[in-house]
């Protein structure tokens, strides 16, 4: 899972090589098209440089999408903008020490040191920590989308602090927005 940070990372290098192949085949249009420095007046090579530039800008973003798998708005916004990390979406669960004492339907379940052990909720019976699906709090949100094909929830949790928990309802409103 990547975090937020990574895909900022991969949105700019994604970008700068898109514009610079964008300006590559921009100055090969130029140079073949008479290779005049400036603008002086309104004229046919000129705006055939700057389609070209448009086509290959445009045809290389396509192509770093799909390479990078990073959002739209990361991607032309140069890393500028990112998905939230998923801490900032976890609802708080309530830490318990006694199963028999489940308030609602997800609960963590911790041991005397006050380590996660299990979960409730996740499925019919307690599920062990190991097994539970967790991510760490500084992922990013779009990298969520796989654990929802597999259940319903997903907790998130930095070492033995727990953040809480996202659901699936809270997650496709969060993406969707």
């Amino acid at each position: 899972m990547r975090r937020v940070r990574d895909l900022r990372l991969a949105g700019l290098i994604a970008f700068v090589a898109a514009l610079a192949v964008g300006l590559l085949v921009g100055l090969v249009v130029h140079l073949l098209l008479g290779g005049h420095l400036g603008w002086e007046d309104f004229n046919l090579p000129g705006l055939v440089e700057g389609l070209a530039f448009l086509l290959a800008f445009t045809l290389s973003l396509f192509a770093a999408k799909r390479a990078v798998r990073v959002p739209c708005s990361t991607l032309l916004t140069a890393g500028a903008v990112a998905p939230p990390p998923a801490r900032r979406l976890a609802q708080p669960v309530p830490l318990l020490e006694n199963p028999a004492e489940n308030p609602g339907r997800y609960a963590v379940l911790l041991d005397e040191g006050g380590r996660p052990v299990g979960a409730i909720g996740l499925a019919p019976d307690i599920v062990p920590w190991e097994a539970a699906p967790v991510v760490s709090g500084e992922v990013a949100i779009t990298e969520l989308a796989p654990l929802f094909w597999q259940g319903d929830a997903v907790l998130v949790a930095d070492g033995e602090r727990v953040h809480g928990l996202i659901t699936r309802e809270r997650y496709l409103r969060a993406v969707v927005s």
